[in-house]
């Protein structure tokens, strides 16, 4: 929550200070080559924060392709929902160090993979609409502006994560100690049964199957993948930590942290993506290729990472 909080804190200062609309000036130039214009770039940066209020941004963009375009490459911005990840398993398995430096690493693909989608898809979602923007006068924001709006964006993130969390955390348990017959967090569990039916898919991967039932409930929304986790593995805070550090070597950990950046977004965001485009085809789409990039770039990366002898 305190990385939370500074992470809205200090985009709040940047929102109020009137300089998106110089960085949307200045990426425009780069932006034009993958198809899109600098309002693209300012929603990928919103979308650090919160992948949905990014995709409503998109209603400020007239030309309808241009408008698919950059909602196919806003849900592979890395949100505050999927940070939340990455710092456990950077603390968890990573020295005090390194843990910066991979950190900064999963921001660079989240970049690369956005680059990438629209090289790819831009031919697709051709735009002819001339980038027109009126520059607002640089204003210091005060020190109550930014409390407020940084507030205002922490208690609307909490609000949603808890409720996500807590029910998150009741279907796990359920997965895990159901049927009754059956040993809690066994194979003979219905989770048990999930991971094992999925295993063939993840295993290539280096994705073991407690962390293959927290992706499938990190579907519904990110935030549950920490608590499933501790709900799998009965432990919580620096002894979840150690277990999974016991249990996982970088390689692995990296793999599924990639994976997690890249595969399907939560519910939401889902929902935001169907009633924007009200295309079911492009959500469809959307949804395909960030699942089938997940698993290549985490397939490339973990067999070329075990054939290099890591």
């Amino acid at each position: 929550v305190p990385l939370i909080v500074v992470f809205f804190f200090f985009l709040a200062a940047v929102e109020d200070s009137g300089y998106l609309s110089r960085a949307a000036f200045l990426t425009d130039a780069f932006m034009a080559r993958l198809g899109l214009d600098g309002r693209a770039f300012v929603m990928l940066l919103m979308g650090f924060g919160c992948n949905v209020p990014a995709l409503m941004g998109t209603r400020v963009m007239r030309s309808r392709a241009m408008r698919l375009l950059t909602m196919l490459v806003i849900p592979l911005s890395l949100c505050s929902a999927r940070l939340q990840v990455f710092i456990f398993f950077t603390a968890a398995l990573f020295s005090a160090q390194a843990a910066p430096v991979v950190l900064f690493s999963l921001y660079l693909f989240s970049f690369a993979s956005a680059i990438l989608t629209a090289l790819i898809f831009k031919g697709r979602f051709k735009n002819s609409e001339p980038f027109v923007l009126e520059l607002p006068p640089y204003r210091f924001p005060t020190l109550r502006q930014m409390v407020l709006r940084g507030w205002l964006e922490v208690r609307h993130f909490l609000r949603r994560a808890t409720k996500f969390i807590v029910a998150g955390a009741v279907l796990v348990w359920l997965l895990t100690n159901l049927p009754p017959s059956a040993a809690p967090a066994s194979a003979d569990t219905w989770a048990g049964m999930i991971g094992s039916a999925l295993h063939p898919f993840f295993a290539p991967l280096g994705i073991n199957e407690q962390l293959t039932i927290a992706l499938i409930f990190g579907f519904i929304a990110k935030e549950i993948v920490i608590g499933a986790l501790a709900v799998i593995y009965g432990l919580s805070g620096d002894a979840l930590g150690g277990a999974i550090g016991q249990q996982l070597d970088w390689v692995q950990a990296y793999s599924f942290m990639l994976f997690t950046l890249l595969y399907t977004p939560c519910l939401a965001t889902i929902a935001t993506l169907q009633s924007e485009s009200k295309q079911t085809g492009f959500t469809a789409l959307s949804l395909a290729w960030s699942l089938g990039l997940a698993w290549l770039v985490s397939f490339v990366f973990y067999q070329g990472a075990r054939a290099l002898g890591y």
